[in-house]
């Protein structure tokens, strides 16, 4: 594993009892000292990913790593976290001091033994050498166990199911070996090196009253410390909820939109506090929420969901200015980016009667595009069809009849899939014989020009309604039927009913494919 990689998330799923797959195959690696933001609409399954890292939900399948550790099987106290819901989670009958102070009096910490000297007490840990001798032992049964059920998995006959079971099986493989090498590097260690004897304390009162005041210090909450939460603002009490995590010295923190009960004003106040906080923390930091402006102004990379896959990864300027799909690009800024269904040909981009000139370089782009989705599809195809004829031979000899409904049915969904798959083949094809393509435009408010002036490429468009923020207008637009949001300077004055003339930025044109709606340039 990569040694600059402080959290990492493999081929992580969860499904629920009642079989909700609320993620789906969430890969994603975080490097120390890193913010991170989760960011989708409700239900994406953001919030259920923040639980599974927190350890507050079980991960159906799929590897945990924490700060180089399978943290799968710990509880939430061994993983050295601290979270901040989004509820305060408040103790009302407590003073903010003690509401600070209850975590670090339930806690013990472990401390070197000296002797009368004042020099460290050292001597081999024989404790720690048996348990790793002891998890070794595990680690190789459950080595030859998984080796066994490899060579019987080689004789089912379902391919589809085979190849899924001997993958699963090798990434077991790989994870146990991973972790016996780590066990017996440690054992090595420990074997030839005397270590600090410890023994476990808790905090003296001097040490909690010197943690709960430096973190009281630091989000400006000192005066209110013999106060009841019921006594406090909402922005106090969220900073009392952050504070309580602060005192714990976690190297990583969770928060499950800390902001959603704020108004307004305070959310910008307090982003700006807990980004100069992550620093002054040197944390990393995963942080959730809905706010697409959260996510842009706090985040070093976004992580987009919907419907518990990941959209894309990147930074605010890559997610903003690179969407990688139509979803991407309306979900992420303030007003949303305009989408226009289109055609394209021969340098024109056809929006509803509207011709757009914007160069021919864009066919390359789009023959390209389409030509490996077809390469795409085609492979698909081909594995469907193995598995289509496995799960036939299968039936053939299967005599149990719950299972023989059960590879019907898989014989349908796949046919079905490759039926459609073979659909939209003959779609791409079509597009690419014709030479003329039906795409899906997008550009963002700032890049259309309106002006009451007509010029050469102008579009006559007419002002449906305004919005002024004082720093800016949106002027809600429409032309052909088409409708469109543009932002614009203050100094130009618009009003409900005007006619004016728009004007596309073309390098800020984004093209999208109008089946698979993904990013084609």
């Amino acid at each position: 594993m990569k040694q600059n990689v402080f959290l990492r998330l493999k081929n992580i799923h969860k499904i629920y009892p009642n079989g909700v797959h609320a993620v789906h195959d969430f890969n994603l690696e975080i490097k120390p000292q890193e913010f991170i933001v989760f960011v989708g609409p409700s239900g994406c399954g953001k919030s259920t990913t923040l639980r599974m890292i927190a350890g507050l939900e079980d991960i159906t399948e799929g590897d945990l790593y924490i700060d180089q550790r399978l943290a799968n099987n710990l509880s939430p106290k061994e993983r050295d976290i601290a979270m901040v819901f989004q509820s305060y989670a408040l103790y009302p009958h407590m003073n903010v001091y003690n509401n600070l102070a209850f975590g670090l009096r339930m806690r013990k910490i472990r401390e070197n033994v000296l002797d009368t000297n004042g020099v460290e007490v050292k001597a081999i840990d024989e404790k720690k050498i048996a348990k790793l001798k002891k998890d070794i032992s595990y680690i190789n049964k459950d080595i030859v166990a998984v080796a066994k059920s490899l060579s019987k998995a080689e004789n089912i006959i379902d391919v589809e199911k085979k190849e899924k079971v001997v993958e699963k099986l090798q990434l077991l493989h790989f994870s146990l070996a991973e972790e016996k090498t780590k066990k017996e590097q440690d054992l090595a260690y420990y074997n030839a090196t005397p270590i600090p004897v410890q023994s476990s304390r808790r905090y003296r009162k001097q040490e909690i009253d010197e943690k709960v005041r430096k973190a009281a210090e630091v989000l400006d909450i000192e005066q209110y410390l013999f106060s009841r939460p019921r006594e406090l603002s909402g922005g106090q009490r969220q900073r009392v909820a952050l504070g309580r995590s602060i005192v714990r010295n976690a190297k990583l923190f969770l928060m499950d939109e800390p902001l959603s009960n704020l108004d307004a004003k305070l959310r910008i106040s307090m982003r700006s506090e807990i980004v100069a906080l992550h620093r002054a923390l040197k944390a990393t930091t995963v942080y959730v929420t809905h706010d697409q402006i959260e996510a842009m102004t706090m985040a070093d990379r976004i992580v987009v969901m919907k419907d518990g896959f990941i959209q894309q990864i990147g930074t605010p300027l890559e997610i903003y200015h690179q969407p990688v799909n139509v979803f991407v690009a309306t979900f992420m800024g303030s007003p949303a980016m305009n989408i226009f269904k289109a055609d394209y040909q021969n340098g024109l981009v056809n929006i509803n009667a509207t011709k757009i000139k914007v160069g021919k370089d864009i066919q390359t782009k789009i023959v390209k595009f389409n030509e490996t989705q077809i390469e795409r599809l085609s492979n698909e195809n081909q594995n469907l069809t193995r598995y289509i004829d496995a799960h036939r031979i299968a039936l053939e000899h299967e005599k149990n009849s719950f299972q023989v409904k059960k590879i019907m049915r898989k014989i349908k969904d796949n046919v079905a899939t490759r039926e459609q798959n073979n659909k939209l083949i003959g779609q791409y094809k079509e597009f690419l014989l014709k030479e003329k393509h039906q795409l899906v435009m997008g550009v963002r408010p700032e890049n259309i020009i309106v002006s009451k002036t007509e010029t050469e490429k102008a579009i006559k468009a007419n002002v449906t309604f305004v919005e002024l923020l004082g720093k800016e207008y949106y002027v809600h637009l429409v032309f052909n039927d088409e409708k469109v949001i543009a932002s614009v300077a203050p100094k130009l004055h618009f009003e409900i009913g005007d006619d004016v003339y728009i004007d596309f930025e073309n390098s800020a044109l984004n093209t999208f494919d109008s089946i698979s709606e993904l990013r084609i340039c």
